[in-house]
């Protein structure tokens, strides 16, 4: 991961995706917003070329939802993107035995690591409804800030049936308790 995209993600409490993560992060949110944008098309269309009565309010009704529809899950897919942080004074030795425990129980695998930040992703399997979760933990100044999301590596997907939930509140847990 860019050093650059590392003091930006500290800086705002959320994880930093390159574009082309970003476009699978957020490629729902663009396929629901192709509806409207068809539609507004020829209504503009109809409206220059004075074919008013070609205008059917089922459609407009259609885009509204599908507008609405993708303004939620926009605002869904950033809110995914937020660090949960955790503020500890256990040293880095201790936070990565309970990584490397944590992480063998719920099979991540290192994708990168350096002293600053640790990247694992999971590879359930196809039956799993997932393609895999990447799992981000950074250390920053006696906090340690963790994310889990979709694979944005991987094909879009926007349900992990509840694996990043599990992959965040175990290392929580864990941190809390050994913090104790």
């Amino acid at each position: 991961m860019k050093k650059e995209l590392i003091r930006k993600s500290l800086e705002t409490g959320e994880l930093q995706l390159t574009p082309s993560q970003k476009e699978g992060h957020y490629a729902i949110v663009i396929a629901l917003l192709i509806i409207p944008t068809v539609f507004l098309f020829f209504l503009i269309k109809n409206l220059i070329t004075n074919d008013s009565d070609k205008i059917k309010p089922e459609l407009l009704i259609i885009g509204i939802i599908a507008c609405g529809l993708g303004f939620l899950v926009y605002r869904l897919q950033k809110k995914r993107l937020r660090f949960v942080r955790v503020d500890t004074k256990l040293d880095r030795d201790q936070l990565n035995r309970i990584i490397e425990l944590t992480g063998e129980e719920l099979k991540w695998m290192p994708f990168y690591v350096d002293d600053q930040i640790i990247i694992a992703k999971t590879f359930p399997g196809f039956w799993s409804g997932s393609w895999g979760e990447q799992i981000t933990i950074m250390f920053d100044n006696g906090r340690i800030l963790m994310n889990s999301i979709c694979d944005p590596d991987k094909k879009s997907s926007v349900f992990s049936n509840g694996r990043n939930t599990k992959n965040i509140n175990l290392l929580v847990e864990r941190v809390k308790a050994a913090s104790r």
